[in-house]
């Protein structure tokens, strides 16, 4: 009897949802959004790698107007010099999906032979108003769009019936109270979860990603998420006061979990973990490449062989200039700031570790770190990129420093026995999982309390 009750209260609740033509356009207008959102991402991940695909050819062209203003056997320190290479960062298939960083930092380097500092940290100019307000792709639509709809689902869960008289009538039916607030909770949750894991299901088959355990993680963090947002809409609800009074808290709600909390989380984890400034690191650098040239060439050369003793054999420089103390100078501008270098991206990683740690205080941020960790898109996958292509730089020079040191001419055939990088980001499951615990406390908090407050009678009026 309880569950056939059940059934006509879901019943009358999709009949109520199908009447009210402001919900139905807005599930329209959430879907398309939604849509437009995996549209945007893939198509964003699509032209990234449309201009990684471009450059192997690049640097062939490069290479052969190289090769005619050196027709012949040439320099390897010249060769070194103009010649330049590229350090990809592949995005995985989920990319698309959530596009984190890729649209911040640098997808591809162009390197040289050259200090590296000043080529790791060269980024292309970015549009500060669209790196605030970030990319519309899915996990934008999911993490700040869906729960303003579960806001329009919800503002009203049992006031609405009340304001209008119609909630004395319906409890004078053999119907318990908490039937028919279960009854309206599981149809908004079963259209709240459908659309959410329909969009990410959708995104999932468009992005071609491959069927494995990340894909149920995917559904699971979305799912709690919206789990989260309807338990907030429950416990609002059983305060038993007007539409309009929850209306305002819940969109004060949305305020509070989707800008203050992770406004103040960035403000904190910044004065808690403070990194040094990317000019410092630059300016370290240069300083000590611009006094390579004010320095006696034994020096340099003495502290250059002190990494690499196996050249300290070679014949010593008497000219005015000569490419190899050039770059032994270039090397140990590098060495110079490095211990700067190492701090900048230690306590960027810790940055991102506290801040990550604090999901529990913002579900929003939760989902969003736990996505972007997913896809492969967030801090720790950039900065593992600059690592490999610090690896790369150090390959470059393990290539050229033979025929600097001993002297051996750079011909044609060379250029093709030049190191390759590529590089595709990690996929951190572990964050994603530390994430979905974050969003269980979350879901389990609101909804005990919500539970408990409608251990409370329910006032027909």
């Amino acid at each position: 009897m309880a569950m056939r009750t059940f059934s006509v209260l879901f019943y009358y609740e999709w009949r109520h949802f199908r009447a009210a033509r402001g919900l139905v356009l807005l599930t329209g207008l959430l879907l398309l959004v939604g849509g437009y959102g995996i549209y945007y991402g893939t198509t964003e991940i699509g032209r990234q790698r449309r201009h990684l695909a471009e450059l192997p050819a690049l640097a062939r062209r490069h290479a052969a107007e190289l090769q005619a203003k050196f027709p012949g056997p040439a320099d390897a320190g010249e060769i070194g010099y103009y010649h330049h290479t590229f350090a990809v960062h592949r995005p995985t298939p989920w990319a698309g999906l959530a596009l984190g960083q890729r649209d911040v930092h640098p997808y591809y380097l162009q390197l040289r032979l050259l200090g590296l500092q000043g080529q790791l940290y060269a980024t292309e100019n970015v549009n500060p108003t669209k790196a605030l307000s970030g990319n519309f792709d899915l996990a934008f639509v999911l993490v700040y769009l869906l729960p303003l709809y579960v806001i329009a689902l919800c503002f009203n869960l049992l006031s609405e019936e009340r304001e209008q008289g119609i909630l004395p009538l319906l409890l004078a039916q053999p119907v318990r109270a908490g039937q028919l607030v279960a009854a309206k909770l599981a149809f908004r949750g079963a259209l709240v979860l459908g659309l959410a894991l329909g969009l990410s299901a959708a995104g999932l088959a468009w992005a071609r990603v491959p069927l494995d355990g990340r894909v149920a993680l995917w559904l699971a963090l979305v799912g709690l998420y919206g789990g989260f947002w309807l338990g907030v809409g429950l416990l609002v609800a059983a305060w038993q006061r007007s539409s309009s009074f929850n209306a305002v808290v819940l969109l004060g709600a949305w305020l509070l979990l989707l800008v203050l909390v992770p406004g103040l989380l960035n403000v904190y984890v910044a004065a808690a973990r403070p990194v040094p400034q990317g000019l410092a690191l630059t300016v370290q650098q240069r300083e000590a490449i611009h006094g390579g040239w004010d320095r006696p060439k034994s020096e340099t050369m003495a502290r250059f062989y002190a990494a690499y003793p196996q050249w300290r054999d070679t014949a010593a420089i008497r000219e005015r200039f000569a490419w190899r103390w050039y770059y032994a100078f270039q090397y140990l501008g590098d060495q110079s700031a490095a211990p700067l270098a190492g701090a900048y991206a230690g306590g960027l990683r810790q940055r991102h570790a506290l801040g990550a740690g604090l999901g529990w205080l913002s579900p929003a941020v939760a989902l969003q770190t736990s996505l972007h960790a997913l896809a492969g898109t967030d801090l720790p996958a950039h900065l593992a990129f600059q690592h490999s292509a610090t690896r790369y730089h150090d390959a470059l020079r393990a290539f050229y420093y033979p025929f600097l040191f001993r002297q051996v001419p750079f011909t044609h055939a060379d250029y093709a026995r030049l190191p390759r990088h590529t590089f595709t980001s990690p996929t951190d499951t572990g964050g994603a999982r530390a994430g979905l615990w974050q969003l269980l406390l979350g879901v389990g908090a609101v909804g005990a309390a919500g539970g408990l407050a409608l251990r409370r009678p329910i006032r027909p009026r």
